[in-house]
């Protein structure tokens, strides 16, 4: 048989690889996006006359109605044109966050960054479905790797960027604002290169027979709900994030309070930087890796190189903290461990497993619902995370130990059950999209 690429396959795959580069340009923007009130908040509350505990009231408020409509995007983007989405809202919407730039009040600068806060909650479940009908199972794991690694450059970068901006004048933290907002905007163009094809294009079972209007004979309805419940590997995904995502919200909030407590100083840099270089290796290396292994086992190759890093990232995540004080040597190594095995579950497993197991009209709604969870736990580990270091005089390391190995080895235990339930829920999966395959060629041949 022959197994070579004529040259329309090969357009197609090169115009799907330009949406991916469209996506991860807007990813790159939008995590610096969210960090920016952070990282200028030391020079926006004296020039406002604002009090430096006031960030807790901006960042709660908006982030917390940020988590509470993702799954109103979520539903947006199963329901209408993901393009569209990407476009106008998280793209063009950036124009919010340039007016932030224009506030003078408390009031004006909570109410305005409620509004661009709504347009970051769009990208990450209408990504999700979107490269599930842009790429096949074997290649799901790369294309979420490199828009997430990228993504996470971006939170890097602005760390380096935006303080820079900030010290010219005491008001030149306002230019800040502006360059996040032009750049956002500025992917709104971008993201108009992005394909949007027919849910489901990409499953074997429908390439060959899908067309725009077959495909809108499954759209998804309010009624669909209840459908991506009955999913048991969801279910461990969801549970599973929620835990993992109590250490990391732990850990990366109390990172720099922890480093400087150990009396670093600027050398925390480095250590967070080497945390995230080993992260961007990881998300990129393990979405081929995660590849390579579904295509020669796919029942449980995606499932047992996440549970491998899992496992590996607990005595990393404890050396870390642990043995944080014997210098920077050993923070750094424990460090690059830590980041490289953290990210062995994301892009090449929970991305491709997620995209694997719910019906290509629920896939947005399915992954928005996940990460208003994780949203809503990560605000409440952070909130519980502080009283404990109250609790303990200050000791932020006893806090650590506490609140990031346990959750990690409650996650590890949750993904257990995927090894039995993933094969079959993506069995069920092939079933139902075999019976649409017969509906789409009987309702053609009418």
């Amino acid at each position: 048989m022959n197994t070579k690429e004529t040259p329309k396959e090969k357009g197609k795959k090169k115009g799907n690889w330009r949406s991916v580069f469209a996506l991860s340009a807007a990813a790159f923007v939008d995590s610096s996006e969210n960090e920016t009130l952070s990282i200028l908040w030391p020079h926006i509350y004296p020039s406002m006359r604002l009090s430096v505990g006031q960030l807790g009231t901006v960042l709660g408020i908006s982030d917390m109605v940020r988590t509470l409509t993702l799954p109103l995007w979520g539903y947006a983007a199963d329901r209408f044109s993901r393009k569209a989405l990407l476009v106008w809202i998280t793209g063009f919407w950036g124009v919010w966050t340039l007016a932030i730039a224009l506030t003078h009040s408390l009031t004006q600068l909570l109410i305005v960054r409620i509004v661009s806060s709504l347009g970051l909650g769009v990208l990450w479940p209408t990504a999700f479905s979107l490269l599930s009908d842009l790429f096949d199972r074997k290649e799901r794991g790369r294309a979420a790797g490199i828009m997430t690694g990228v993504s996470y450059a971006g939170s890097i970068v602005s760390f380096g960027i935006l303080p820079a901006i900030a010290a010219i004048s005491p008001e030149s933290w306002r230019w800040g604002f502006v360059v996040m907002g032009l750049a956002s905007v500025a992917t709104g163009f971008l993201l108009m290169i992005v394909k949007d094809p027919p849910r489901g294009s990409a499953e074997p079972e429908l390439t060959d027979v899908i067309t725009d209007e077959t495909a809108l004979r499954y759209i998804f309805h309010i009624n669909d709900l209840p459908a991506i419940t009955k999913v048991k590997s969801w279910w461990v995904l969801v549970i599973n994030n929620c835990f993992e995502y109590i250490a990391m919200a732990v850990l990366y909030g109390w990172i720099f309070t922890w480093l400087d407590g150990l009396g670093l100083g600027d050398s925390a840099f480095f250590v967070v930087g080497v945390m995230a270089l080993g992260t961007i290796i990881g998300l990129v290396a393990f979405g081929w890796l995660g590849d390579v292994l579904d295509a020669r086992y796919p029942n449980h190759g995606r499932a047992s190189m996440a549970m491998i890093g899992m496992i590996v990232s607990i005595p990393a995540l404890v050396g870390l903290i642990y043995y944080g004080d014997r210098g920077i040597t050993t923070l750094m190594i424990f460090g690059l461990l830590c980041g490289i095995s953290l990210s062995s579950i994301d892009t090449g497993a929970r991305w491709p497993i997620g995209q694997g197991i719910l019906r290509p009209e629920l896939r947005a709604t399915g992954r928005a619902v996940m990460d208003m969870s994780i949203g809503i736990v990560g605000a409440l580990s952070i909130t519980i995370s502080g009283r404990l270091v109250d609790s303990f005089g200050g000791d932020v390391t006893r806090m650590l130990l506490l609140m990031i190995p346990i959750p990690k080895i409650i996650s590890t235990l949750i993904w257990i059950p995927m090894f039995r339930t993933y094969p079959k829920d993506r069995n069920s999966l092939h079933d139902l999209l075999e019976e649409r395959r017969e509906e789409m060629i009987a309702s053609a041949e009418e």
